[in-house]
């Protein structure tokens, strides 16, 4: 039973970085070789900068720890369209199936079919377009359903506000103003 332990030292590693701005925060789920410092909380919202060997990579906006698990929104200067959502998943890449698996996300009644990408440690990504964006600044949930997993379903309290400063990091290279 590894889920429970998981989810508790997950939890602790995000109760640890909302406490003190100063502590780092979730590593990133991807690369190992990318680290994340504390921008701004906005709404409960946890908004961290991204850097690989000291270069801005990008912002994660991640929503406080619900059931479901934690729910990553990069905007990263790699990413094919810019934007993604990060997931927990039960999945790992296959060697046999490779490591695109179709799915859908639905933001309250609206559903958007695509692909996931499938990640080592427990993460699934998916491109987040400009609508889907608008989509979550304006809903109320969002519930992640990918083939082969149990659906994962997010509040989206404080997503505008969130979003808004995600991008305000990224503009700004992950260097707080404030």
């Amino acid at each position: 039973m590894k889920r429970p332990i998981q989810a508790l030292a997950t939890a602790a590693l995000f109760c640890a970085a909302l406490a003190s701005p100063q502590a780092p925060a979730f590593a990133d789920p991807t690369d190992p070789a990318i680290s994340s410092d504390f921008y701004a909380n906005a709404r409960n919202w946890l908004i961290e900068s991204l850097h690989g060997a000291q270069v801005f990579t990008g912002c994660r906006a991640t929503i406080p720890l619900q059931s479901a698990g934690p729910l990553l929104i990069e905007r990263r200067t790699d990413l094919p369209e810019g934007w993604a959502i990060y997931v927990p998943t039960s999945q790992a890449p296959s060697p046999v199936f490779g490591s695109a698996v179709p799915g859908r996300v639905i933001v309250d009644a609206t559903e958007t079919p695509g692909d996931y990408q499938i990640h080592r440690g427990g993460w699934a990504s998916t491109a987040l377009s400009a609508e889907l964006r608008d989509q979550l600044m304006a809903g109320n949930y969002i519930t992640t359903a990918i083939d082969g997993d149990d659906e994962r379903q997010w509040i989206l309290n404080g997503s505008t506000a969130a979003l808004e400063t995600l991008e305000e990091c990224y503009a700004q290279n992950g260097i707080a103003w404030r």
